[in-house]
């Protein structure tokens, strides 16, 4: 029985490891195609994305890449450096419209040699904003070129970015081409329009294919939300915010963690995208110790300017391009200048300043902050211990006390008068007298 248990053991361990090597060389010998998705926004993260999947695609020596296009359009940079990816790899690859694919998303399209449309999808409308001739023109020559590269009718390429071109029966002068499916095909910019992407791998060939899809990993999809254009002035606001309402809070609270990482999104999520190097946020880094060491010294001179100047250069420049930084900027200034007093304001009334901070201990002539809230404080003068921005320690008849302003700043050493008693501070404002 024993030899028999045996036997029969070894017979099933050498099934399974023929087994094993017939499907693994069944599985090689069959063809391979590598699905790239472009959902959503074409912004420079989803172009690292589309060129490192290309290159994996390449290392994997497979067989052809379907690229799946849904797209709105973006950034015509962005798209510039995929048309490169798709121009400079060997592997044949299929673009497959799933809904639309409108301006940047139209001439990766076209960049394609092949192109699949699914039924009632469309692309075209590449118009490039802000609008200028100059950059009609520039965008033009790019989808003429890449048209005409494909074997395609050019002018019908540039009728998509061109509204001054009149195509007769097709796209009547002063309004884009935005082509349909049907008429894609007609033209020759489309050669069949199939339902999903079974279909298209039938009709490619691919039935029986193997079926890799790229799909970009964690930090990748927080780097291209992060980075769209509706998104990065507003995380960038959020972080500018939160510092100033951590100036002129006492310690270091939430308020500072928040701020620190706002910045750090907006800044990693640039590198992340390839948008930049390492130089500019050395540079933000710099600005913001030159700032930490005016604070120190009385006045307003060289470091303080320095400072400045460094956070602005690093913000602007770890953007994609500089007019891209600079309205990241513009648009995240307007917004801080709207808000930050507001909240600053509304967190002095309700009196939250203090439960916000860590707890800082107060180094002095006393390790204790010695407090009588029965004493009739108001209207009583003092002098300002540490620095009030808005929360800090003042002195009345030789007691110190916690104090909070209206959100006005008072340097340590100035005279304050107590306005109003109550809750865990007193409120003070600078004695004008």
């Amino acid at each position: 029985m024993k030899k028999r248990t045996l036997m029969i053991v070894l017979g099933l361990i050498l099934l399974i490891t023929i087994g094993t090597n017939f499907i693994g060389i069944w599985a090689e010998s069959r063809t391979t195609v590598y699905v790239i998705p472009i959902n959503g926004e074409i912004t420079p993260a989803m172009a690292t994305f589309f060129k490192k999947s290309i290159k994996e695609a390449e290392e994997k020596k497979v067989d052809a890449i379907l690229v799946e296009i849904s797209t709105l359009g973006g950034r015509v940079d962005a798209a510039f450096r995929m048309k490169e990816a798709i121009e400079d790899t060997s592997i044949p690859i299929i673009v497959y419209i799933e809904d639309r694919a409108l301006s940047a998303g139209a001439l990766l399209s076209i960049s394609a040699p092949r192109i699949i449309m699914a039924p009632g999808s469309h692309m075209g409308a590449a118009e490039p904003i802000p609008y200028s001739i100059k950059a009609v023109a520039a965008i033009r020559g790019e989808f003429e070129a890449t048209a005409e590269k494909n074997g395609r009718d050019k002018t019908i390429a540039a009728a998509m970015v061109d509204k001054d071109i009149d195509i007769p029966g097709l796209s009547p002068s002063g309004s884009l081409l935005d082509i349909t499916a049907e008429t894609a095909k007609e033209y020759g910019y489309a050669e069949a329009v199939l339902k999903g992407r079974q279909n298209v791998l039938t009709y490619l060939g691919f039935a029986e294919a193997n079926i890799v899809k790229a799909s970009p990993d964690l930090l990748v999809r927080l780097a291209q939300f992060i980075t769209q254009g509706s998104v990065a002035p507003i995380i960038l606001a959020i972080g500018i915010i939160a510092i100033i309402i951590e100036i002129f809070t006492e310690g270091f609270g939430i308020f500072g963690v928040v701020g620190i990482t706002a910045l750090t999104l907006y800044f990693g999520s640039n590198i992340i995208a390839g948008y930049s190097q390492w130089w500019p946020v050395l540079l933000f880094l710099i600005g913001v110790i030159l700032l930490l060491i005016e604070a120190m010294i009385p006045g307003f001179g060289i470091p303080g300017i320095s400072g400045i100047s460094a956070i602005l250069i690093g913000i602007v420049f770890i953007a994609s391009d500089p007019v891209r930084g600079i309205r990241n900027l513009g648009i995240a200034s307007g917004i801080s200048v709207i808000i930050a007093p507001m909240l600053i304001y509304l967190l002095v009334r309700v009196g939250v300043f203090r439960s916000l901070v860590l707890p800082e201990a107060i180094i002095g002539e006393s390790d204790t902050v010695e407090e009588d809230r029965n004493m009739n404080l108001l209207g009583r003068k003092g002098v300002a211990l540490t620095t009030l921005r808005p929360s800090g320690i003042v002195n009345i008849d030789g007691t110190r006390l916690d104090a909070v302003t209206q959100g006005e700043y008072i340097k340590r050493g100035t005279c304050i008068k107590v306005i109003q008693t109550g809750g865990l501070s007193v409120i003070v404002e600078r004695d004008k007298e």
